[in-house]
């Protein structure tokens, strides 16, 4: 299938489990090599200024930390329209727009991908440290192996990079 789509890895690396996402994303990268029309990106804590990254895309899967109730580990897997009418977090400052916020808008200007799935792992811990609980980590397989379902879905195979590469964990360097 020649659409362009993301994965994309979404959490604040800096505190603990909510980083999971963008350790997830680092994985996939060391251990596949994704088809040029399947793009990686690390959206870290950018929230609304991801709009130049994903604006062109078609399909958009993204890995994040989930806030819901449930034992930490836990994985669930979310439709685009069953996440994006939800009232996005309570913000800050009125100005302050997050991710969800941007989907939102680019849902009402017509813009941004047509098919969206969330992959979302409930966190145990988000103080702030770079190390991830157990029942979290335990989640790094799992949650590629549902990515790759998702893919094939779409008739997309990335290949496995045999040796996998090292995980570049940059925020752990």
């Amino acid at each position: 299938m020649s659409d362009k789509g993301a994965i994309l890895g979404i959490g604040n690396v800096l505190e603990r489990d909510d980083g999971i996402g963008v350790k997830i994303l680092c994985y996939m990268d060391a251990c596949y090599r994704f088809p040029e029309n399947v793009e990686l990106i690390d959206g870290g804590t950018c929230g609304a200024t991801l709009n130049t990254a994903i604006i062109d895309k078609n399909w958009l899967i993204i890995i994040d930390a989930l806030n819901a109730p449930g034992e930490p580990g836990e994985i669930r897997v979310l439709a685009g329209e069953s996440f994006i009418h939800r009232p996005a977090q309570t913000k800050m400052s009125p100005h302050q727009v997050g991710f969800l916020d941007l989907i939102q808008l680019m849902r009402f200007e017509g813009t941004g991908p047509e098919e969206i799935e969330l992959i979302g792992i409930i966190p145990k811990d988000i103080s702030h440290s770079i190390e991830m609980s157990t029942p979290v980590l335990q989640t790094i397989e799992p949650v590629t192996r549902q990515v790759m379902e998702l893919l094939k879905k779409r008739g997309i195979v990335p290949e496995r990079r045999v040796p996998p590469r090292t995980p570049n964990y940059w925020w752990m360097n």
